[in-house]
């Protein structure tokens, strides 16, 4: 028994990557999981393991409307969701030169507005349980001279957001931290086409000469901290922000 058996679990952006291994996790422990994506999340859905019910729901996360019909869907399902994984995000690249209004918007949308709308739609059901975790994916990059405008400043505010929320609702029972990753060997990060710029290779090169540990870090890094930011082990950690990135990050937040 992980504890996770009588969960739910939301993940956004659980269809591949970081946000699938996120999902993987929290099955096997146990969990329900439910899966928000803007793709079709059935076919990672089919791979998930554990005994629990998993669930996909299509959703642009840049729609306050859509997120209000995907949380009136857990909701009308499994009462409440205990475990909230705020993953989805979108990185489009750009310095102030380039950077438009239209961009900006969208991604503080998708990558900070989405993760306050899901927390008021399910923070209620977490406070009456008197138990919620929520989990926020955030990054390491902050600390770079990565000049990625709008991405760099929509990751600053889940940080923000991570601590403001933690702030709110401790006394609840209800913990609120961020994993901040550097970057993760994923299908959609390697099979990225570059037309110019380093390769793959060498931008993983790059981040293990930072790196105490010299190896490029994996999703299943980043699903291992969730697994124990969810559970009771974590009860007294809140308002964190968890640089899991193999020593690339030593100072800071």
């Amino acid at each position: 028994m992980t504890g996770l058996e009588t969960k739910t679990a939301v993940v956004t952006g659980g269809a591949r990557g970081i946000g699938h291994a996120f999902a993987q996790r929290l099955a096997d422990d146990g969990a329900n999981v439910v899966v928000i994506d803007i793709n079709d999340p059935s076919d990672s859905l089919a791979g998930l393991g554990g005994d629990g019910v998993k669930r996909g729901i299509v959703c642009d996360l840049s729609s306050a409307e859509q997120i209000a019909d995907a949380v009136h869907a857990v909701l009308s399902e499994f009462t409440r969701c205990d475990i909230l994984v705020n993953n989805a995000g979108i990185f489009p690249t750009g310095n102030l030169d380039v950077v438009t209004l239209e961009t900006w918007r969208l991604v503080q949308s998708v990558n900070v507005e989405a993760m306050l709308l899901l927390a008021q739609g399910f923070v209620p059901g977490m406070k009456a349980a008197g138990w919620g975790r929520i989990v926020n994916t955030g990054s390491g990059n902050t600390l770079t001279q990565v000049r990625d405008l709008a991405y760099m400043t929509s990751k600053g505010s889940v940080h923000a957001l991570t601590r403001a929320l933690a702030n709110d609702l401790g006394e609840h029972g209800i913990t609120v931290n961020a994993i901040a990753p550097s970057v993760v060997a994923t299908e959609g990060f390697l099979g990225r086409e570059r037309s110019n710029g380093p390769t793959a290779d060498e931008i993983f090169a790059r981040m293990s000469a930072l790196q105490t540990i010299k190896r490029p870090s994996q999703p299943a890094d980043l699903a291992n901290m969730l697994g124990f930011l969810v559970s009771d082990q974590a009860d007294f950690i809140t308002g964190q922000v968890l640089h899991v990135d193999g020593g690339a990050t030593r100072t800071g937040a």
